[in-house]
């Protein structure tokens, strides 16, 4: 398979991505008979987003926009990390509601005590999935005005020391191989965020079963 037609299979991926966010968002609604919590209020605006970012990122790709396609990955990834953040707290729907009202995530704390900061969701949740981490730190660069930007605007002439500068939306000439990542990050940063969607499915589902789970986990705690 040459790089084009994997590159159009990442996407094609990508698009098919779409169904199993909708999907979800139904399982989820129509849940313990339609109740609603804070934590369906958190979920579907995590869903909501991602459907809103894989659309634009799909776009971004293919009109060879890495530097803000880049960007949405580090968003994508953000919508993982923040929605991972209920399964860390002692109360989830009351922090879930805490969102809702516009209070900061980083200023709130787990059961441990520790703040819920971007860096610390990363290295947590890098215990699970190892590459979070690397890719947190590596798109991070594609936020901020910052040395990344500068990279993808200028470029070195061949056999000499002439420096191109590119003023264009569209990428400076980019083996499909970066694209090709960017896309497989991007749909693992959704299925991680599908995940817990689905850990909260089943935690609405079988209320018992969750409250026998955190007992459990308290006990072991104040051992």
């Amino acid at each position: 398979m040459n790089h084009a037609s994997h590159l159009e299979l990442q996407l094609k991926k990508l698009h098919d991505v779409f169904e199993l966010i909708t999907a979800r968002g139904k399982s989820m609604y129509q849940a313990y008979d339609g109740a609603l919590y804070g934590v369906d209020f958190l979920a579907g605006a995590a869903l909501n987003r991602t459907l809103a970012n894989s659309k634009a990122f799909i776009n971004l790709i293919e009109s060879r926009n890495l530097v803000i396609a880049g960007a949405l990955l580090r968003i994508q990834l953000d919508t993982a990390m923040r929605f991972y953040a209920v399964f860390l707290v002692d109360k989830p729907h009351d922090f879930a509601i805490k969102i809702l009202e516009g209070e900061r995530l980083d200023l709130q704390k787990d059961r441990d005590g520790n703040k819920l900061s971007d860096r610390y969701l990363s290295e947590k949740l890098d215990k699970e999935f190892p590459w979070v981490k690397r890719v947190y730190q590596s798109t991070s660069g594609y936020i901020h005005l910052s040395g990344t930007h500068i990279h993808h605007t200028m470029s070195l002439a061949d056999g000499d020391l002439t420096v191109g500068v590119k003023l264009s939306p569209k990428d400076r000439d980019l083996p499909d191989e970066l694209y090709i990542e960017a896309i497989e990050a991007f749909i693992e940063s959704i299925n991680v965020l599908l995940k817990y969607i689905d850990g909260w499915i089943f935690t609405k589902e079988n209320p018992d079963i969750a409250a026998q789970e955190r007992k459990r986990i308290e006990e072991r705690g104040n051992a």
